[in-house]
């Protein structure tokens, strides 16, 4: 949320929130990465009641409107503030569970943010309280097709019988049946992925307190040959943590030798299952 550039004219800086935290817990903010996504201000705390907001300083000239419709189109520019984001939420991660805000999240003035603050407090207090004890955990599934295909007739009856049938053909007829069983090797390696891919969300859901699956990413995004079928998130209870890495190195036994890759990322901060409820500022 960016103050438009009319209203943000008049000032230098901005007031860039990375996330909401409660007051009572260990974090030090001396162990909070010293400068924040503009390396020119330091990050800091602004409290209100039972919670505070993690900011810093940013200028304008780089962080204003009209600045940001530029500086989002350089990916370089971008993934060097997108990890100065990510890293000032990770170290609050490490002592607590924040509510993170979305990247460029920027008010105008302290007393805006504090005003944010007052008027969400109590949403965000419920919030702080359900996210308690609990971290994100991400799964991405791969699926390697030409190993699947070589290995779906160890597990699908279909491809079996119409192998054993083929042998008994010669001929146009053998050929047919060729054709025939390279469809159906299309068709069963399609079903198992569904199935695997169906079958993992829902065992790891078992073990988390909520989880989604987010839109697939295509080769590329992701950089490689295999075939995304997975993208999902998990918000984990640290008590469950155990469980839910047992079940994904089962998962992984089960469908590691048919092709399947697990890759899992974490803990993050609860991105998925967090909607800020903060307006625009402005």
């Amino acid at each position: 949320m960016v103050e438009s550039a009319a209203a943000m004219a008049e000032v230098r800086y901005g007031y860039y929130v990375y996330g909401i935290m409660g007051r009572i817990n260990s974090l030090s903010l001396a162990r909070l990465p010293e400068k924040g996504i503009d390396p020119t201000y330091p990050v800091y705390a602004l409290p209100d009641r039972a919670i505070q907001a993690i900011v810093s300083k940013v200028s304008l000239v780089e962080f204003g409107q009209e600045a940001l419709e530029t500086n989002l189109q350089d990916l370089k520019w971008l993934a060097a503030k997108v990890r100065a984001h990510e890293n000032i939420l990770e170290a609050i991660l490490a002592h607590c569970t924040p509510i993170p805000m979305k990247f460029c999240t920027i008010f105008r003035s302290e007393n805006r943010v504090l005003e944010m603050l007052a008027e969400y407090h109590d949403n965000f207090v419920k919030t702080l309280t359900q996210l308690e004890g609990k971290k994100e955990w991400g799964v991405k599934v791969y699926s390697d097709s030409a190993i699947l295909a070589q290995r779906i007739g160890e597990i699908s009856d279909t491809v079996k019988r119409l192998e054993m049938e083929m042998a008994e053909k010669s001929g146009g007829a053998a050929y047919l049946w060729k054709k025939r069983l390279e469809e159906a090797i299309a068709a069963e390696t399609d079903r198992v992925s569904i199935e695997c891919a169906q079958r993992g969300h829902d065992r790891l859901s078992s073990h988390a307190e909520e989880s989604v699956t987010n839109p697939l990413q295509g080769r590329e995004i992701t950089g490689r040959m295999e075939e995304m079928i997975l993208y999902g998130a998990y918000l984990v209870a640290d008590g469950r943590l155990g469980a839910f890495q047992a079940e994904l190195a089962g998962l992984e036994d089960e469908y590691g030798a048919l092709g399947f890759n697990f890759q899992v990322s974490g803990p993050w901060p609860p991105y998925n299952f967090v909607a800020s409820p903060c307006k625009q500022d402005g």
